[in-house]
């Protein structure tokens, strides 16, 4: 029997969309190749109104059955999908009515039963909340399972087959987690001997359990606790029941690629210590254990978050820790509050976990000040905002100007008389900042501390200095849509189009917007870019903020509805869409088939497939941002070799970074013996770790890897330790330190939090200090006097006075100098032996010319303390060279450095600055220097883009001649270029390491012309009479890393001809050639007329 166009009709007519129901996608490709009558086809392709297909005359399709079973293999990412667990993961991005079809299930039924099939790929249709309107999901949250069990140090994939396929469930977001856990424990006893050998089927339920994280940045979290709901088993239970998969608040990811787009599922045993009961986390799920790491690690001084008893959070500091209890200052309150709270108490939480960041203070902030009053026991508090900033937040440095009542005073970010607005009450009336002026980077400029909003509609209006040259209001890590939008907003064609008004002074993009489009957005995004580009040419504000744009984006567009960093790119790739199809004056479109060459020149092809485009699509975007592009493919079957073209339309060009996959990174080695460092260049992969860098420097000085301890040092200090596991491209230093230790990094107890690894492993042997460890591994600053003397202040700064000075004198001003040393010393060490340790990591510091030596009656040019970790203050003073035992702190209980003082005598006789600065360089570090790369411009990046290359392994074509998928040659030529013409340097790649997909950036320098870029050679199509010389008008920058990184845009004013750059709400003129730099990520060029 045949399926006929006359019964598809009728079906498709009647099925409606109803929520809970099983739609089912059809690869496009095989839909158009199996009903190739072209009338029949426009009724089922979906753009053509039913009723007006009805018209159409009735005819039967040929022998259906003649094209096999409907071929879904185009649509199906094969490293992730499994038949036989009917779990089927699509490649990213596929678009309705380009890449697939939705049918219904009875027509899906019809389907199969007629053809057969290859993939069946089901959707839940969904209730979408916001608008009660029901869906197709075609992209429902897919799960990658891990799993963790007693003795491992983390957690691995679950795979399957002899290929080690990734286990991945994909799960409706209407899925109860009761569900969820029923799917993964039924398929969990089918293999419970091979993941968990100690754990019998009926103890299963008690043994393990299910836990998910929301991001890879949050801690994992059981499902049974995703509502926070109290510890009653039949409460719990009926309340997992009721939640679902759309509950649990997961990022969106479809759109990435590889493992990025999984969550992760963790099945999770629970650790047996061999101390049993006496150790914390005996009998604790794996999940439980990483939660509470942190509590074993508090020290005195450090800052957490913790919950008073009146229910509310307070940033606070740890007081003292003292068996099993912790006892809290909150930060902006008086003594009389602090209190003692059990240590693995839930009103104690990590740092800004419960209270937002808010002294990362950003200019025009709202704050209270408080101010001391005589006699009375808690301060007077006012209502103030900040004026400027100077300083780093994370660096401790920060300092804020802040004004209230027509005062203004400079604070330390970290002052205890500063406090969140609305903590206490005021003495005067609230401070009004001012509108337009207010620069932020990545924080919201409304109420950080509330969901509402407290702006008015006025917000930002005053005259611009220059009409055209506005902020844009950053909305929270919105920078990448400000960056973006600035650059559109400078697009001459964009703004000629949207400002250009009819006779009657209606605006003239209106008869073009086509609300009608099913592809479109009914005419929304046309109408807001529209206000927005018309508030910013208006010459009545200085900052805009674009939150109703950005609403209809994310309508649209879930992964940009929240407020997450995302990409500027994919963000203008949006909204140049969106604005096509709302503007598109094509209202019915007709139904096309491919064009096929037939013989014909490049040039008849290219224009009859160009003609075929504007039959489907009309609008300001496609005559100024489409162009055209070849695309050649050769079959890699060298009995086949088929080629095929094709022609295809373009909006941005996306062209790779010409760059070597190694990188050379520069060590600088601090050996243990006390000599000159030497400075090394080791040449490693660019998605390399610190344990790659270890393993080659070790051959290269011929020191064991196991003796070799990297750090970060910041400001004289080391900040923190690095991890075997540590990615270079994860380090922002320019040179690496590392420190030759006398022994194995293992056998050291660390004398500072800041010397362990920032990813401890939490199921290592228990005590994490000792553990029986004979030696410490202790950091050693230096601090050197400077010229001015200074009053003395405080007895707490008596022991940096000089030797020869007594305690009423004026003192010698110290600072840290000098980059910190690490010192190895027995666990009961005398003070002597310290000094012989000091002594030996110094020597070379100290000038051969003078007398100074270490002995008991010898000179020497510093004195010895014990202080914290920061050096500021001091534990114990004037450590003298005595045999008497030095009484260390214990680093359960307390971090600790020793900080050398150099005395005024000692420092000007003895301190060898030449030596001090002295670096030995290896001969790796010369061959570096011969070795550079050369630069690298925007047209070396046209010419990758258009090379031949072979597709990869995941990206196969599917050659019709010998009918088999390979890994063809495929080769990109430009045809004909779009009047505005859009780059995009790649510097976003994923990189596949053993565990996990991790996103790597290139920051390499391209060069390109600000003017007179000639693409005439690149282009092997026909060249308009103009020719094809381009001038640059805009670049959408991205700074930083992947996670915490910044957009920012530079652009040319199109009626000024001057440069500005936009750093949101921030504007200042610019010069041409700011432009050109390592920030550049998509680059937009005008074609001169």
């Amino acid at each position: 029997m045949t399926w006929t166009r006359a019964e598809a009709e009728e079906w498709l007519r009647e099925d409606r969309l109803r929520e809970g129901q099983q739609w089912y996608l059809v690869a496009m490709e095989w839909w158009i190749a199996t009903f190739t009558d072209p009338q029949s086809a426009a009724e089922l392709d979906g753009d053509v109104p039913m009723e007006e297909a009805s018209e159409v005359t009735t005819q039967e399709s040929t022998e259906s059955s003649r094209m096999g079973p409907v071929r879904n293999e185009a649509l199906v990412d094969l490293e992730f999908s499994s038949k036989a667990r009917k779990s089927v993961v699509l490649k990213p991005l596929l678009a309705e009515q380009r890449d697939y079809l939705v049918v219904s299930e009875r027509v899906w039924n019809r389907l199969s039963h007629e053809f057969g099939f290859d993939w069946e790929i089901a959707r839940e249709v969904i209730m979408m909340p916001e608008s009660n309107k029901c869906i197709v999901k075609i992209y429902p949250v897919a799960f990658q399972l891990l799993y963790w069990r007693n003795g491992m140090q983390e957690p691995q994939e679950v795979v399957e087959g002899e290929a080690n396929q990734p286990v991945v469930l994909v799960m409706s977001e209407t899925e109860s987690l009761n569900a969820v856990q029923h799917v993964i424990q039924q398929s969990l006893l089918q293999r419970l001997n091979e993941f968990f050998p100690d754990v019998k089927p009926e103890d299963v339920a008690k043994a393990l359990q299910v836990a998910y994280r929301r991001t890879e940045q949050l801690p994992w979290v059981a499902l049974q606790e995703a509502l926070h709901i109290e510890r009653n088993d039949t409460t719990k239970q009926i309340m997992v029941e009721s939640t679902v998969v759309r509950d649990l608040d997961l990022e969106e990811r479809a759109y990435r690629s590889g493992k990025e787009r999984f969550h992760s599922l963790l099945i999770e045993g629970r650790f047996q210590s061999p101390e049993g009961t006496t150790d914390w986390r005996h009998d604790r799920f794996f999940s439980d254990i990483l939660a509470n790491m942190w509590r074993t690690e508090l020290k005195k001084g450090q800052l957490i978050d913790a919950l008073d008893t009146d229910k509310k959070w307070y940033e606070s500091r740890v007081l003292d820790i003292s068996e099993g209890k912790v006892f809290v200052h909150y930060r902006g309150w008086t003594d009389k509050w602090n209190e003692w709270i059990d240590l693995f108490s839930n009103r104690l939480a990590p740092r800004f976990s419960n209270v937002p960041n808010w002294r990362d203070f950003q200019v025009n902030d709202q704050v209270q000040v408080g101010r001391t009053q005589e006699g009375r026991a808690f301060p007077e508090w006012r209502n103030a905002f900040v004026r400027e900033v100077e300083g780093n937040f994370e660096e401790g440095t920060l300092r804020i100007k802040v004004v209230w009542d027509g005062k203004e005073e400079w604070r330390d970010a970290q002052d205890e008389l500063l406090c969140r607005p609305g903590t206490h009450k005021v003495t005067n009336a609230s401070v009004s900042r001012p509108l337009g002026t207010a620069y932020s980077s990545n924080t919201p400029s409304y109420n950080r501390y509330s969901d509402r909003r407290d702006y008015s509609m006025d917000y930002g209006r005053g005259k611009p200095q220059f009409t055209g040259v506005v902020g844009l209001q950053n909305l929270g890590n919105t920078c990448f849509m400000n960056s973006m939008l600035q650059c559109l907003i400078n697009a001459k064609p964009l703004k000629e189009y949207f400002l250009t008004n009819t006779a009657e002074g209606a605006p003239l993009f209106e008869k073009d917007v086509n609300e009608d489009n099913p592809l479109g957005m009914k005419g929304m995004i046309a109408r807001e870019f529209a206000k927005l580009i018309k508030r910013m040419w208006g010459g009545e504000y200085t900052v805009v903020s674009p939150t109703t744009l950005k609403a209809v984006i994310g309508q649209y567009a879930p992964q940009f509805a929240g407020y997450q960093q995302q990409d500027s790119q994919e963000v203008m790739n949006f909204i140049l869409d969106g604005l096509h199809e709302d503007l598109n004056r094509v209202r019915k479109k007709p139904y096309t088939t491919p064009v096929e060459r037939n013989g014909r020149s490049d040039i008849e092809f290219a224009q009859e497939a160009w003609a075929q485009y504007l039959l489907r699509n009309d609008s300001v975007i496609v005559e100024n941002f489409m162009g055209q592009l070849r695309s050649h493919v050769t079959c890699s079957n060298p009995d086949c070799a088929n080629e095929s073209d094709t022609f295809d339309p373009f909006m941005s060009l996306s062209v790779p970074i010409p760059a070597d996959e190694s990188v050379s990174v520069k060590v600088q080695l601090f050996w243990a013996s006390g000599k000159i460092p030497t400075k090394y260049a080791v040449r490693v992969s660019k998605d390399a770790t610190i344990g790659d860098v270890k393993e080659k420097l070790s051959a290269l000085a011929s020191i064991p890897a196991s003796h070799l301890f990297f750090v970060e040092v910041r400001l004289h200090k080391i900040k923190k330790a690095h991890s075997d596991r540590s990615l270079i491209e994860n380090i922002a230093d320019d040179i690496l330190h590392v420190y030759e230790l006398e022994f194995p990094v293992s056998e050291y107890e660390m004398g500072s939090s800041n010397l362990r690894f920032i990813q401890p492993k939490p199921l290592a042997a228990q005590d994490a200090t000792s553990n029986g460890k004979s030696m410490r591994l202790v950091a050693l600053l230096h601090q050197a006097p400077v010229a001015s003397p200074v009053d003395t202040r405080s007895e707490d700064y008596d022991f940096m006075d000089d030797a020869n000075s007594g305690p009423k004198q004026r003192r010698v001003e110290v600072e840290l100098s000098n980059t910190p040393l690490l010192v190895s010393v027995g666990t009961s060490v005398s003070k002597a032996e310290i000094h012989k340790s000091v002594w030996q990591a110094v020597r070379r510091l100290v000038s051969d010319e003078t007398s100074f030596d270490c002995g008991e009656e010898a000179a020497l040019p510093y004195r010895l303390h014990i202080t914290q970790q920061n050096g500021s203050s001091a534990l114990q003073r004037d450590v003298p060279y005595a045999d008497e035992p030095a009484d260390l702190p214990e680093t359960s209980s307390q971090d600790y450095c020793f900080t050398l003082e150099w005395s005024r005598q000692g420092y000007q006789r003895g301190y060898d600055e030449k030596s001090a600065k002295r670096i030995e360089l290896h001969e790796s570090m010369r061959q570096l220097k011969i070795t550079q790369p050369e630069n690298v411009t925007l047209l070396n990046c046209l010419s990758k883009f258009t090379e031949r290359e072979q597709l990869g392994k995941t990206d196969t074509w599917y050659c019709p001649k010998c009918k088999d998928h390979v890994r063809a040659f495929k080769k990109f030529d430009l045809f004909t270029l779009p009047r505005v013409l859009i780059f995009q340097l790649k510097r976003f790649r994923y990189a596949q390491s053993s565990f996990y997909m991790h996103r790597d950036k290139i920051s390499t320098l391209v060069t390109f012309p600000i003017e007179l870029l000639d693409l005439s050679e690149y282009v092997v199509g026909p060249k308009p009479d103009g020719g094809l010389i381009y001038d640059l008008f805009a670049v959408s920058e991205h700074s930083g890393g992947l996670g915490g990184g910044h957009y920012t845009a530079v652009a040319k004013n199109p009626d000024l001809g001057k440069w500005f750059s936009f750093n949101d709400s921030f504007t200042k003129e610019a010069n041409p050639e700011d432009a050109i730099t390592s920030r550049a990520y998509v680059l937009f060029y005008l074609r001169r007329e």
